[in-house]
């Protein structure tokens, strides 16, 4: 059952992952639309800096789990990969168990902005675009991100104890 959990994270993880690319390419033509618009027809689109404004969100958070199950945010490991290993997997305790605490507070907290958002209707002020899907993209995409925290820090915590392959 475990097995089956990790593979749904990971499909969920890689779907919002593709739907951050489709928002980021759908948010490439909308611009080029806009500019378009605005210089050779004189008639720039309505609320186009708020609609660009409210897809930067899900497109830079929706795919951060997936970045973070590929190791591919930067660090500094000059330092960490001279350790042994049991020593590489503590500071990778440390620094999961610190990401996690973090996360999960940014989490926790923009979901309660997002329900405020939804709850009051708060919409941008020119455009009157409704902003609690954009919003929801924070606690969504740092949620995951924790999940994917927690699944890596069990597994560090394995190597630390020896009880698992790195």
């Amino acid at each position: 059952m475990l097995v089956a959990l990790r593979k749904a994270h990971a499909a969920l993880e890689t779907g919002l992952t593709l739907a951050s690319s489709g928002i980021l390419f759908l948010l490439m033509l909308y611009v080029t639309a806009e500019v378009a618009m605005r210089y050779l027809f004189g008639s720039p689109l309505r609320g186009h800096l708020e609609t660009t404004q409210l897809l930067i969100a899900p497109a830079a958070l929706l795919a951060l789990a997936w970045l973070q199950a590929q190791r591919g945010h930067v660090g500094m490991d000059l330092v960490v990969e001279r350790l042994s290993r049991r020593a590489r997997a503590a500071a990778d305790c440390i620094a999961l168990t610190l990401a996690l605490a973090t996360f999960a507070v940014i989490a926790w907290f923009s979901a309660d902005a997002t329900w405020l958002a939804w709850d009051i209707g708060d919409s941008t002020p020119t455009a009157q675009l409704p902003t609690w899907w954009s919003k929801a993209a924070v606690p969504l995409g740092f949620g995951l991100l924790c999940l994917r925290l927690a699944l890596q820090l069990v597994a560090s915590l394995g190597v630390l104890f020896g009880r698992r392959p790195a």
